[in-house]
């Protein structure tokens, strides 16, 4: 559906997550189905005049996936909801966050416009894995995704990673697959123009006895000659919301300073110099999820 200009479309949003338990139970997939991955389309609507939430068309399939690809393997499961949806409040996190509930479905923490986030149903935000977050992008303002042709000739981005860092003096590891092309500008690296996606660890560590943020090192696809470190601090404020808490990680000789919204815990956005999360595409978010101590996300 094209939802351009139409009055009556409050937004249309798009993503890849995985197939968790939890979701699986919401969205009523079979225990036993193959459902690694799950892609999303999710259409809000709203009272022409009023502008008042109405309906809504969630469109979601799943299935196995393909070696190699982001995409759905052949012959999954299509399935369709409609309902009404509401704007309620409030997160396991943070009270006074925004949160678009879908009537007999689920909910979503509202990151800012563009980007919206699955929440389990104590409020929390799901936890994603290395590969796939919870993350819906709004498709009017996403990235574009590399040209599927161009994507084959993608060079080796094969790198070096550390051993997962354990003990007092982790604050956290957080982990994620984001699209290539516009982090790389923000961060101003250069990159093959068929970089399809960029791979992500980043390790925070801080005062074990005071818990103040220290050091942090980040490692990558992006980061293949070497890891980026420095130090990192927290400060507040989005374009959205003034209060959120920010991770801003110094800049090096080379880079900006990298900026994280903290949605929880658990899960981070990955910002622009202005502060305003990424958007990302129907394959990949830029959501990054702790990864715990055991090596799972």
């Amino acid at each position: 559906m094209d939802s351009a200009g139409d009055p009556s479309v409050f937004g249309v949003f798009a993503g890849s997550s995985p197939g968790g338990g939890t979701i699986r139970q919401l969205l009523r997939i079979p225990s036993n189905a193959e459902a690694d991955l799950i892609q999303w389309k999710l259409t809000l609507f709203q009272d022409a005049k009023t502008q008042a939430p109405s309906g809504y068309e969630l469109r979601y399939a799943y299935s196995s996936t393909d070696p190699g690809k982001p995409r759905l393997a052949e012959g999954g499961e299509i399935l369709q909801r409609q309902g009404a949806w509401t704007v309620g409040k409030g997160i396991k996190s943070n009270p006074d966050a925004v949160v678009y509930e879908l009537d007999g479905s689920v909910s979503f923490f509202r990151a800012d416009a563009n980007i919206l986030h699955l929440l389990n149903p104590d409020r929390s935000l799901m936890i994603g894995t290395g590969g796939w977050s919870y993350t819906l992008n709004r498709t009017d303002h996403s990235e574009k995704p590399v040209d599927p042709a161009l994507a084959l000739s993608q060079p080796d981005m094969s790198y070096q990673i550390s051993p997962l860092a354990t003990g007092p003096a982790v604050f956290g590891v957080f982990e994620g697959r984001s699209p290539c092309q516009g982090i790389a500008r923000e961060l101003r690296i250069l990159v093959d123009p068929a970089c399809t996606k960029a791979k992500w660890r980043v390790t925070l560590y801080r005062n074990p006895e005071t818990l103040a943020p220290t050091l942090y090192k980040v490692e990558g696809s992006l980061y293949r000659s070497g890891a980026r470190e420095g130090t990192w601090t927290l400060i507040h404020g989005t374009q959205l919301d003034p209060s959120a808490i920010v991770y801003r990680l110094a800049p090096t000789g080379s880079e900006p300073a990298l900026f994280l919204l903290r949605g929880d815990d658990n899960v981070l956005f990955l910002l622009n110099q202005n502060r305003n999360p990424l958007v990302g595409h129907g394959d990949f978010s830029y959501t990054l999820n702790r990864r715990s101590a055991n090596g799972a996300t």
